[in-house]
Parts: structure tokens; C-alpha cells; sequence
């Protein structure tokens, strides 16, 4: 994920809300695949504080965790409007 805030989104020529969201997406579904590769039909958990969860969820809660301080980073950075679009 730092990769891509680092190097790859910094590249887009148009930086959107709807464009980060959309390489979010295919970046997130990569993450799966790697991940899954490993652990898919292993049956291993993760402990979340008390819950405890499949390798999924705590793939992509972890990848959240990490990512939400760059997101806000990089759209302070890159000055792109959080809010609703303007019709």
C-alpha cells in the first residue's frame, strides 16, 4: 500500500476520489489473491482483540488499518475534495 501512495497513484495524471477508489479496489483484490494463496482452505484464524476471525477480514482490516494514514496523507498532499460531488 505505501508503494502505491508512494509511486504509483503519485503518477496519475488525473487524481480523482472515484480514480484512487477504483486502483483501491484492484490493489485490495491483489492483496486477496496473494493472501488467499497462502491461507485459502487452511482453516487458519486471526485473533482480533476478542473475535476471532477468518484470513480475510483481518487481511483486509489490517490493509485498512495501514492504508487509512496514507490515504489522508496523500489527499491533503495532492489537494482531492472528500466531499460529495458537485452536480
Amino acid at each position: 500500500m505505501a508503494l502505491a501512495y508512494t509511486n504509483l497513484y503519485p503518477r496519475l495524471r488525473s487524481k480523482t476520489l472515484l480514480r484512487l477508489m477504483w486502483l483501491d479496489l484492484l490493489l485490495s483484490a491483489a492483496l486477496l489473491i496473494l493472501v488467499g494463496s497462502v491461507y485459502y482452505g487452511t482453516g487458519t484464524e486471526f485473533s482480533l482483540f476478542i473475535l476471532t476471525v477468518p484470513w480475510w477480514v483481518f487481511t483486509l482490516l489490517s490493509a485498512a488499518v495501514v492504508e487509512a494514514p496514507l490515504f489522508i496523507w496523500f489527499c491533503k498532499r495532492w489537494d482531492i475534495d472528500l466531499g460529495p460531488p458537485t452536480d
